[in-house]
């Protein structure tokens, strides 16, 4: 008898967390404007059994990651962009660098851009010196929580791969600095790609341009 009632509490808690799971999911890709700081707490609280539950019925569950970002791009634009440009902080995979590139690496300020010309990091650099915006070409994950313990940004913008960024935007928001998120158009472990516009358009993002919105490929516009 005892194993009846627990099997059937068993489902209709696994029919619960798919409830949860499944309206979080329609809110961040229907009504992503509609309660959003909800809708990515049950993502976030739900991240590992949604892609389970995506993975089951065989939908990609880098979708996760995808509305996850979409979701924080929302929750923090205005925060991002009430912020100087000057108290700004960019984050870029090594990734994206030249297998030619002849940078070398600190341990305190990450992979030195020699403005070589070799990738599209040089021109992004020279942005960022011109307006003061902070360029972390970042080695590994935890060098991103020391830059952001360090340097104490007001605002942070990150390009990664899906899940990268993910985890990415999840810590440094976790710790009062509001991000935002361009994901890579290429990924790979090299020579990887990214809409460079799309990073200046979100770097130069003011509260007058507020209608415009970083959108993960794959995830519907909002």
């Amino acid at each position: 008898m005892i194993y009846e009632w627990v099997g059937k509490i068993f489902v209709v808690a696994v029919g619960v967390l798919a409830a949860l799971i499944l309206t979080a999911v329609c809110l961040a890709i229907y009504k992503r404007d509609l309660f959003p700081r909800f809708t990515l707490s049950v993502l976030n609280l739900f991240y590992q059994p949604a892609k389970l539950l995506f993975g089951y019925f065989r939908v990609n569950p880098v979708l996760v990651d995808e509305l996850g970002i979409a979701l924080m791009n929302s929750v923090y634009r205005d925060a991002y962009g009430k912020t100087p440009l000057e108290r700004r902080l960019l984050f870029l995979p090594q990734c994206l660098r030249s297998l030619e590139c002849p940078a070398k690496t600190s341990s305190q300020e990450g992979i030195i851009c020699r403005e070589c010309g070799k990738c599209g990091i040089s021109e992004i650099k020279r942005l960022c010196d011109e307006h003061g915006v902070g360029l972390c070409i970042a080695p590994g994950g935890e060098f991103v929580k020391r830059a952001v313990r360090d340097k104490k940004p007001q605002a942070a913008v990150g390009v990664a791969c899906q899940h990268d960024l993910y985890e990415t935007m999840k810590y440094v928001t976790s710790q009062g600095v509001p991000m935002l998120g361009v994901l890579l158009s290429k990924t790979g472990c090299v020579l990887t790609e990214v809409d460079w516009e799309e990073v200046k358009r979100v770097l130069d993002l003011t509260l007058a341009h507020a209608n415009y919105r970083t959108v993960p490929r794959g995830v519907v516009n909002y």
